[in-house]
C-alpha cells in the first residue's frame, strides 16, 4: 500500500526508500537534515519526512504528492534487479539500498540546474535560496518557494543581487523563454530522450549535462545518464573509459540499459 493517514492523522506512505541517500545525494537542493528529520520546499508546501518501523511519515504534504515526489510508482526492487547486472553498481545497490530518483518540478528543476553550472553543492544551495527569498512566496517557518518565471522577471533588476554571476543572465533569459510559452516543459515528457534533450539544448543556458539532469530529475526519462566531473572520474577508474561527453552517455547507455539514470545517480553518490 503506498499511501495512508495513520493513526493520528498525519500522511504516511510505505516505501522502499533511504532518506538520506535521496535527499542529500545531491539532485535536489532544497533539503536539509534537522533533528532526525528532513525538511524541504515542494511547491508551495513546507514538508518534513521521516521514517519510523519502514514507513515514510510527512508532515505539510499529502500521501498522494508525496508517492509522485518520491516516484512510488517505480518497481524500485526490478530497477535494482536490472541495473545490478553490472557488478559494480550491484555493490552499490546492496551498500545504497533504498536510493531513489526525485520526479521534481520542472521549471525549478530546470532553473535550479542552470545555475548549478560549474558550481558545488554549498553554492548551488545558496544560489537557490537567494532567488526564492528574492523572488518567491514566504510559505511558513522562514522558507520561501521557488519562485515562477513571472515572479522573477517582475522583479528582474533584483536578480543582480542574488551572486549568480554570469548564470544570471541566462536565467533570466529561461525566465523569458517559459513565460512566452515558447517552451512547453509538459510535452517533453512525452517525447522520446533524445528530442527532448535536443529541444532543451536549444534554450539559454543549458548544454548536454544540464539537459540531462533536467530530463531525468524532472521529466521521467530514466535512460537520461549525466555526465559531470564525479561520472567522468567514475567511468575512468572503474572502467577505463574516457573521452567526450556525447562518448560517456553513450557507454552509459549501453553499459546500464533503461535504467541507466539511476545506475548514473548510485555512481554519483559513491564519488561525494
Amino acid at each position: 500500500m503506498l499511501g495512508r493517514h495513520g493513526g493520528g492523522g498525519s500522511p504516511e506512505l510505505k516505501l522502499l526508500v533511504d532518506l538520506e541517500h535521496t535527499l542529500g545525494c545531491g539532485q535536489a537542493h532544497r533539503w536539509r537534515s534537522v533533528s532526525g528529520r528532513w525538511r524541504g520546499v515542494i511547491g508551495h508546501s513546507v514538508v518534513e519526512l521521516w521514517v519510523e518501523d519502514g514507513v515514510v511519515q510527512i508532515e505539510g504534504e499529502t500521501a498522494t504528492r508525496m508517492a509522485r515526489y518520491l516516484r512510488a510508482d517505480d518497481d524500485l526492487l526490478a530497477v535494482y534487479q536490472d541495473i545490478a547486472a553490472d557488478p559494480f553498481v550491484s555493490e552499490l545497490v546492496g551498500r545504497l539500498h533504498g536510493l531513489r530518483l526525485l520526479r521534481q518540478l520542472p521549471w525549478e528543476c530546470m532553473a535550479t540546474y542552470v545555475l548549478a553550472t560549474n558550481a558545488n553543492i554549498p553554492r548551488i544551495r545558496s544560489m537557490v535560496e537567494n532567488i526564492c527569498r528574492t523572488f518567491g512566496n514566504e510559505v511558513g517557518d522562514g522558507q520561501y518557494s521557488f519562485p515562477s518565471p513571472e515572479q522573477i522577471l517582475e522583479h528582474s533588476e533584483d536578480a543582480k543581487a542574488c551572486g549568480l554571476g554570469y548564470r544570471c543572465d541566462r536565467l533570466l533569459a529561461l525566465a523569458h523563454v517559459v513565460h512566452e510559452g515558447r517552451l512547453d516543459l509538459i510535452s517533453l515528457k512525452e517525447m522520446g530522450h533524445e528530442k527532448c534533450i535536443a529541444e532543451l539544448k536549444k534554450q539559454p543556458g543549458i548544454g548536454d549535462k544540464v539537459a540531462d539532469c533536467v530530463a531525468l530529475f524532472s521529466l521521467d526519462h530514466l535512460d537520461a545518464f549525466p555526465v559531470d566531473v564525479r561520472i567522468r572520474r567514475c567511468l575512468g577508474d572503474h572502467y577505463g573509459v574516457h573521452g567526450s561527453y556525447k562518448a560517456l552517455r553513450a557507454f552509459g547507455h549501453e553499459r546500464f540499459g533503461q535504467y541507466c539514470g539511476y545506475a548514473q545517480e548510485f555512481l554519483f553518490l559513491d564519488q561525494a
